[in-house]
Order: structure tokens, then C-alpha cells, then sequence
């Protein structure tokens, strides 16, 4: 698998209003630039994701550590955070004045679990486990749960989950059913253990689906990677079916997209995707080379945007290369069931189904 880079970390706060900028409420508008340079705290983990869309900052100082996790390449994701824990003895309530000074906020003494506070943090005992949609992160101690910005952070006020918060803190939860979490995180586990076995997901998935589209459409005619040789392994075969030409994506599935469970009862049923795409026989042949790298472009979105695609969703689409034979187009249209298109039978994914949404331009 893919190591992904490295990015510099976060300066301790300078940047923005002490409270905005570490994901916490602001207590003030007041700010000082030169306070927030007084205390700096210590990066003790820092790693992008596997998807390269976001990065987990483990910092502490002299009173706090906190785990952040921001989206260095949209700005629209904001900055999440979550406490780990106090090194020093917890205030009565948030520590207003040292905030307005530009130090991490301490959890309050009725929601620590350790009120005297604790050791810090060895950095050779702590890990970090992405979920499997990309868009989360779990801090790991001695491999079990120490803290988690899941993907319903900064929604009502909550920030994360802390193992030794108390109820409902202004900084971090306590889990109520430790049990859930820890079946989230044995299946991340096992997801990413999976990539690294010999017979990872792509080497067993990629023939069972292309088997499953020449059923139906045929041998391909051509075979392209579409993943610029980074993790995850995509591709997009093309097919000629009749007078038509068909293109459908493949390793799309193998990973799940994000933040679908808060949208749907059912995200078994629409976590996994591949994008297909039908051209009639006047379309031209730079049109469909065209919309070939279109849609290749579209099987990285999910992840790119923190967001997914179903069935009914649009997105832009910039006019197609000049064709009289075809009208001008702003937007595609994701079906899950056109009329008239073909509906290969394709393969679960870990017991998933796999929809396969057919770009319709509009």
C-alpha cells in the first residue's frame, strides 16, 4: 500500500483565534498573537490518511493533549478536535482566561475520569487508525482506544470520543456503549490488514468484476488504471455493446464511501459504487475519450470531498469538446436504474452490495 507524504504540522494555535483554531468554542473575541506564541505545544503524532485527504495531529503541552484533524486541501472540512487528556490537575470549569492566552483548553474536573491529571503521552506506545471510509481517525494506545474524531464530529457541539472523559463533556464524550466503537475498530483493523496480505482485495475483486461486465457487455476493448499509481487500485474498462460503447469502472467498491451511515439506515445498501457510462453510435470519438477521463476523475470524488454519490445525485461537468451531434451539457446525472440500461450482476464487497450508477448528462 501506498505511504502517503508527510505535511507540516500545526503551529500550536497561531493562525486564527485561540479557540476557533483549535476546533473549540471561542470564549472571547479577544486575541493576542503574542500569547498564542508563549505556549507551543509538542507535535507527538502526525500522519495523513491512506486517501491523502486528511491529516491527524497528536499535540500536548505543559496542561493538555489534543487530537486534531483537518483537510489541508478543503478548507470546507474545517478543523476537528478532540481531548485526550489533562497532565495536570483539571480546573473547576474551562480555563477561559488561559485560552484568551492562547493554551489548549483543559477538560473540566467533573468529566475527568483522572482529575490530578496524568503522565504524558509516550509516542511509542500511541498509533492512529483511519476508518475505513476516510473520514475518521481512532488514537490508539497499546492498540486499544485512547480517543476518536468519528465522522459526525463538530455536529451539535460534539467534538469525539475520549476513554477517560465522564458523560458529556464541552471537550470530548465518553462513549456510552464502548462496545460499538470497539466493533468499528476491529473491522478498520482487519480492513487494512487485509491490504497487506498477498491476496489484498484488488487481486481478488478486479477479475470477479471484469468477469461479471463481459457477461454482459462482452470482452473489453480496452483496459486503462485510472489510480496514478496510488492506493487505492482503480481502473476503467471499455466495452462495445452492439452500436454502443460502454465504460464502467472497476476498484471503485473496494472501499467504502464516507459519512454515508448518517444519511442512510441501510449504508450496506450504498456505501460502494462503480460509475458506468453508455455513448450512442454518432458520438464522437473524442467525446468519449473525453468523458473517459471525466469519469475516471469522478471515481476519486467521494474521498476527495468527504462526501458520496447515489443514486439521483448530480454534479458539474464542464461542456464537452465541440460535437454538432450533441447538445450542450452542464451537469451528469448518477442513475442507479436508466431506462433501458443493462444491470450486470456484480459482486458484494464484504457482504455489501454494489451499485453501479450509470452518468447521465443534462
Amino acid at each position: 500500500m501506498a505511504q502517503p507524504p508527510q505535511r507540516s504540522a500545526l503551529a500550536g494555535g497561531a493562525g486564527g483565534r485561540a479557540g476557533d483554531y483549535l476546533g473549540f468554542p471561542n470564549p472571547s473575541s479577544s486575541f493576542s498573537p503574542r500569547a498564542v506564541i508563549m505556549s507551543r505545544p509538542a507535535v507527538i503524532l502526525q500522519e495523513v490518511s491512506p486517501y491523502r485527504n486528511l491529516e491527524a495531529i497528536l499535540e500536548q503541552d505543559r496542561r493538555a493533549a489534543h487530537l486534531y484533524l483537518h483537510a489541508p486541501e478543503n478548507e470546507g472540512f474545517g478543523l476537528k478536535s478532540c481531548w485526550v487528556r489533562n497532565l495536570a490537575k483539571a480546573p473547576p470549569a474551562l480555563d477561559v482566561a488561559g485560552m484568551r492566552n492562547g493554551e489548549s483548553p483543559m477538560l473540566p474536573r467533573g468529566f475527568c475520569a483522572f482529575p490530578n491529571g496524568q503522565p504524558p503521552l509516550d509516542a511509542a506506545r500511541l498509533s492512529l487508525l483511519w476508518l475505513p471510509e476516510g473520514d475518521g481517525v481512532v488514537l490508539l494506545e497499546d492498540g486499544e482506544m485512547l480517543a476518536a474524531i468519528p465522522p459526525w464530529s463538530g455536529m451539535k457541539g460534539f467534538h469525539g470520543y475520549a476513554r477517560d472523559c465522564i458523560g458529556e463533556g464541552p471537550l470530548c464524550w465518553r462513549l456510552e456503549d464502548p462496545s460499538d466503537f470497539d466493533h468499528r475498530i476491529s473491522e478498520a483493523k482487519w480492513f487494512w490488514e487485509t491490504w497487506d496480505r498477498p491476496d489484498h482485495p484488488w487481486d481478488v475483486s478486479q477479475p470477479r468484476f471484469l468477469e461479471a461486465y463481459e457477461r454482459e457487455f462482452g470482452r473489453h476493448q480496452r483496459y486503462f488504471a485510472i489510480d496514478g499509481d496510488q492506493w487505492p487500485p482503480k481502473a476503467l474498462a471499455r466495452f462495445k455493446t452492439g452500436d454502443d460503447t460502454v465504460l464502467l469502472t472497476l476498484g471503485v467498491s473496494l472501499v467504502p464511501q464516507p459519512s454515508v451511515e448518517m444519511h442512510f439506515q441501510d449504508p450496506e445498501n450504498h456505501r460502494r459504487i462503480e460509475l458506468a457510462a453508455c455513448f450512442a453510435p454518432e458520438a464522437s470519438e473524442e467525446v468519449v475519450a473525453w468523458f473517459t477521463g471525466w469519469l475516471a476523475a469522478q471515481s476519486g470524488l467521494p474521498w476527495a470531498n468527504l462526501t458520496f454519490l447515489a443514486n439521483g445525485h448530480t454534479i458539474p461537468c464542464h461542456p464537452f469538446p465541440a460535437d454538432q451531434s450533441l447538445p450542450p451539457f452542464q451537469a451528469v446525472l448518477f442513475l442507479e436504474n436508466p431506462p433501458g440500461a443493462p444491470q450486470p450482476v456484480l459482486p458484494t464487497i464484504e457482504g455489501d452490495k454494489v451499485t453501479l450508477l450509470w452518468a447521465i448528462p443534462i
